[in-house]
């Protein structure tokens, strides 16, 4: 009746007495308290400029002729699982858009979206896209319904700028409040 627990183990008897794996644990934590901070000054210095591939809030684009490349085929309204795109079109022959049939209404609801892209792959004219902007919150519920007009404005982050680094911030006031605007002149580029 021969048990392995049964006999003397000086290699245990070792580890218990000087408290190995509590050592072990011990040095793990003094490790992070030693290493450097990876905290980002936000919003007061510093802003994340996110990757391309993120998904934040939506744009309505523009071709190079300065018209509304949506031709309000409600694609994106058909794919959305949640429901909170509303596109009514229009027929308008005024240059207005790429095509004869234009938005009249474009609306989506920001609370009811989940950011999933269906809506942007929809989309056959790349005229829909989740720009780079992820400061939405807000005070009144109003604000997060947002119009045509207003996904229209060109996005604050170029699409060409890769993006995935931290560069400095500043404080903007506007009429709607204060705003983080990312200086992207900066050369002194962090990455996280």
């Amino acid at each position: 009746m021969s048990d392995k627990n049964s006999g003397f183990n000086l290699i245990e008897l070792i580890k218990r007495v000087v408290f190995a794996d509590f050592v072990k644990g011990l040095s793990i934590t003094l490790g992070y308290n030693l290493s450097r901070a990876i905290s980002v000054k936000y919003p007061d210095q510093e802003k994340w400029v996110p990757y391309r591939r993120w998904r934040g809030l939506h744009t309505l684009n523009r071709d190079a002729n300065g018209r509304e490349l949506c031709v309000a085929c409600e694609l994106c309204a058909k794919a959305c699982p949640t429901g909170c795109i509303t596109v009514i079109p229009m027929e308008d022959d005024s240059g207005r858009g790429i095509a004869d049939r234009v938005a009249e209404t474009w609306r989506i609801d920001l609370v009811r979206c989940l950011y999933c892209g269906y809506c942007e792959d929809a989309c056959p004219t790349r005229a829909l896209r989740l720009g780079r902007e992820y400061e939405l919150a807000c005070t009144d519920i109003r604000c997060t319904i947002r119009n045509r007009e207003e996904l229209l404005v060109p996005q604050p982050i170029p699409e060409a700028i890769e993006g995935g680094f931290i560069v400095r911030a500043k404080f903007e006031r506007t009429s709607a409040g204060i705003k983080v605007v990312a200086d992207l002149r900066d050369s002194k580029k962090r990455l996280i």
